[in-house]
């Protein structure tokens, strides 16, 4: 365990180096159970990866050292431009190409990537009415047949109100009134037989499942709560005033919802 891991982990949450030690210590299984799913996932893929939604590229960055093959391509997708060339420029790997698209328009022909996967995304999708099956449809037609579609993500199960019993439940819930801002719909938590679900849906088979349950993480509540301050300037300057309500809620819910962590699931299946 890397003791500056540990001493980063501490100083963010305002806990105690002992507290961040024990919690880390939880997550070493976790983090190999994930590991050995993911081996088993990118083993027999031979042709380009296709991340969705990178974000700050945390995942992109795990697929580059740990799983594809150094003779491999990665695409990973980010829909604003700004966010896509910092991402890029991040990452300085030639295999990497990072596409300014969202996933109903891939720039990609069919059948030209031999997996494609989501981490920690889909229940942050936004569109304007919600179908996700059809807005992942173009996932679906790059997807070589006999190819694997993995979606890696929070569920809501072991809850009944998941946003009352779970911080990181009522976190979750502010994406959606993020997006009725805008007037679009975001897909929100969902529970692992929704995935499930879906997946079916979008025709593939052979379908898998494996739920990580993850530890309760000391802190959370300080940790994202000084996350939110940072990034109120900018939530501000997107949605306008109105957002501040949103973070002013959340603020206060977070006062009298325990730190309960969501679970995470992995969900995989074959085109036929």
């Amino acid at each position: 365990m890397d003791e500056k891991e540990i001493l980063a982990w501490a100083e963010a949450s305002g806990i105690s180096v002992e507290q961040a030690r024990e919690y880390l210590k939880k997550l070493e299984p976790l983090d190999k159970k994930e590991d050995d799913i993911l081996r088993e996932v990118f083993s027999g893929v031979n042709r380009p990866v296709l991340e969705l939604s990178a974000g700050r590229g945390e995942f992109t960055r795990q697929l580059l050292e740990k799983y594809l093959k150094p003779e491999g391509k990665l695409y990973t997708t980010e829909r604003l431009p700004e966010v896509a060339e910092k991402l890029a420029q991040a990452i300085p790997d030639k295999r990497l190409e990072v596409l300014v698209s969202d996933s109903s328009t891939l720039p990609l022909p069919d059948g030209s990537a031999g997996l494609v996967i989501s981490r920690a995304a889909l229940h942050d999708f936004v569109s304007d009415d919600g179908d996700v099956v059809k807005a992942l449809e173009d996932c679906v037609r790059v997807l070589v047949p006999g190819g694997t579609f993995v979606i890696y993500d929070k569920i809501k199960d072991g809850y009944q109100d998941v946003e009352t019993e779970s911080a990181e439940g009522r976190m979750e819930r502010m994406n959606v009134e993020l997006a009725a801002l805008e007037g679009k719909v975001c897909w929100g938590l969902h529970f692992l037989k929704d995935y499930v679900r879906l997946m079916e849906e979008m025709g593939f088979s052979d379908i898998k499942t494996t739920v990580l349950e993850m530890p309760d993480q000391p802190g959370y509540v300080r940790y994202m709560t000084g996350n939110l301050n940072e990034r109120r300037p900018a939530y501000v300057k997107r949605w306008g005033e109105k957002v501040n309500a949103v973070l002013d809620s959340l603020a206060a819910d977070f006062q009298k919802t325990p730190p309960r962590a969501l679970s995470m699931a992995f969900v995989w299946g074959k085109k036929l």
